[in-house]
């Protein structure tokens, strides 16, 4: 007598350790891995000799961290870039302001005193997309469809915007355009 293949092991839906990242936990919703991630909280591991402790995930710069604890919405599924975000960083670029927004996928809109920029790195694909205050034209928030947008020319109803993302939270989206505005005298600040 012939059984029928056993099928495969079905793993409930959890927050499981990130295959990408140790320092983090992402979701798996039963069937795949969503772009939701979190810190990864862990045990206090037992004392051991001084000389051989080796900080895990290195330390968020002060600028960045400043940034961090000033942002009322939720960084869920946005932690990730932050952690990677002082690679993106010049050595005399400041973090101004910063929150979780979406684009490709949930990732982090940066003001900083010489950019925006949107970085969101997932397991398939990544998006860098920078402009820097030379280049920006006006910065505009639309309420209604929560999109911020950045134009390096003059926004019209026919203009395209150079990046467009979403943000959920509508004073922290007030907070990074108020900080584009305060970081170039060229771009001007409009919330539809």
């Amino acid at each position: 007598m012939t059984y029928p293949p056993a099928a495969p092991p079905v793993r409930p839906a959890a927050w499981l350790p990130d295959p990408l990242d140790d320092a983090l936990v992402r979701y798996w919703d039963g069937q795949r891995w969503t772009f939701h991630t979190a810190v990864r909280q862990v045990d206090a591991p037992a004392p051991v000799a001084e000389q051989t402790i080796k900080p895990a995930q290195p330390a968020l710069r002060p600028d960045v961290a400043a940034a961090v604890n000033r942002v009322r919405g939720m960084l869920v599924g946005s932690m990730k870039e932050v952690n990677l975000l002082g690679g993106y960083l010049g050595a005399e670029e400041q973090v101004l302001a910063l929150t979780g927004a979406a684009g490709e996928g949930q990732g982090v809109l940066v003001c900083t005193n010489q950019r925006l920029l949107f970085l969101f790195v997932g397991v398939i694909r990544r998006q860098f997309i920078q402009i820097g205050w030379n280049q920006a034209k006006a910065v505009v928030y639309d309420r209604t469809s929560r999109m911020f947008l950045v134009y390096v020319t003059k926004p019209t109803k026919r203009a395209v915007p150079a990046f467009a993302v979403r943000v959920g939270n509508l004073s922290d989206a007030q907070v990074v355009a108020q900080a584009a505005q305060a970081a170039a005298a060229a771009p001007r600040l409009d919330v539809v």
